[in-house]
């Protein structure tokens, strides 16, 4: 094919051709091109091809067989080492991400709940932890059923995304018999890779926290104190938004809020860039950065606050806003609504 509407579509296309690169893994079956390890798994190449290739499948199948040959890039080692060791890609150690929730919610062994709320690898940075313990706030508040656990494993989401299917599923059962031990049927989640992972590889009955949040605003079961007034835009996840689905849940919550005006960048819901941290890139120094541009995106629409529905897109994006020294503040959508339910300035 050469209409390069994928290469062309390509959220790194400054440092990979993804149109050449699956034309060799097809026809020649070559897979050990540097490029390969680029792509962050947005998608939204295989999503718009017209003749309906499996573009971001084939890559991650070449990543699969570049890691049996042990042709692996020194940072994507050191990442899955990480997780393998730590249940995180950051290499910082377990009583870190132990410790996320400083003692403010019910753990899962100390009676039943309803739901599981799995925050994720990123609460091993404080920032993402604030967020996670903002949630469970939010949740309390609501009078969700939930409850915590202990020591938290990794979902395995971006172990597969870089082809690493040994690991993945060592996690998976790893996880699967914790869920089992606590009677887990539904889990609450503030990442979009634990989401689509949960969804998609373990059939469990799983909820992003956007979905829960506008339940209970809409239910009345939590109710504004103070009034935001602030010009907002939200950039879709490409886990939440492309692989599942959601754009509305977290746009509806925005709305809900006193005093915000949302509005929409040029690239939003399917059609939304990337923020660079996809299929492993979360922990890689890759010379091009999507994110830059999507601040960029950010300026046109002259908005005050950027708000995202994940942890790693708060990472990418709040980092280029520093980068840019950018005049917009990166949130996510919890610390928007926590700071209007409960009154207090975040």
């Amino acid at each position: 094919m050469q209409c390069a509407v994928c290469s062309s579509s390509c959220s790194m296309r400054y440092t990979m051709n993804v149109r050449k690169l699956i034309a060799r893994y097809i026809s020649k079956g070559e897979f050990w091109s540097d490029e390969l390890w680029n792509c962050t798994t947005c998608h939204v190449c295989q999503d718009r091809c017209p003749r309906g290739i499996p573009i971001t499948d084939l890559i991650v199948e070449a990543r699969s067989r570049a890691i049996e040959s042990g042709r692996v890039p020194g940072d994507v080692r050191e990442m899955l080492e990480s997780i393998q060791k730590f249940a995180n890609p950051f290499g910082v150690g377990k009583a870190k991400k132990r410790e996320w929730h400083q003692g403010k919610f019910r753990f899962a062994d100390e009676g039943e709940f309803e739901y599981l709320f799995f925050a994720g690898c990123g609460v091993v940075d404080e920032r993402i932890a604030e967020v996670a313990r903002r949630a469970g706030e939010l949740l309390e508040a609501a009078g969700v059923n939930f409850a915590i656990l202990r020591e938290e494993g990794c979902c395995g989401n971006d172990v597969k995304a870089v082809g690493e299917e040994g690991l993945f599923e060592m996690l998976k059962e790893e996880n699967q018999a914790v869920f089992e031990e606590y009677g887990v049927r539904k889990v609450i989640v503030v990442s979009p890779h634990c989401y689509n992972t949960f969804k998609n590889d373990y059939g469990l009955e799983v909820y992003h926290i956007s979905e829960v949040l506008l339940k209970a605003i809409q239910d009345a079961s939590l109710r504004f104190r103070k009034v935001i007034e602030t010009r907002v835009a939200f950039h879709d996840s490409c886990y939440l938004g492309r692989y599942n689905g959601l754009y509305e849940e977290p746009r509806e919550i925005l709305k809900a809020i006193p005093g915000v005006e949302l509005v929409e960048m040029l690239r939003n819901r399917e059609n939304s860039l990337c923020c660079g941290a996809g299929g492993g890139n979360i922990v890689r120094d890759v010379e091009f950065r999507p994110s830059l541009k999507r601040i960029d995106e950010v300026g046109i629409v002259a908005a005050d606050v950027l708000a995202v529905a994940c942890p790693f897109c708060l990472m990418m994006l709040e980092d280029a806003a520093k980068v840019r020294k950018a005049d917009v503040k990166v949130v996510d959508i919890v610390e928007l609504l926590h700071e209007s339910v409960f009154g207090v300035e975040e």
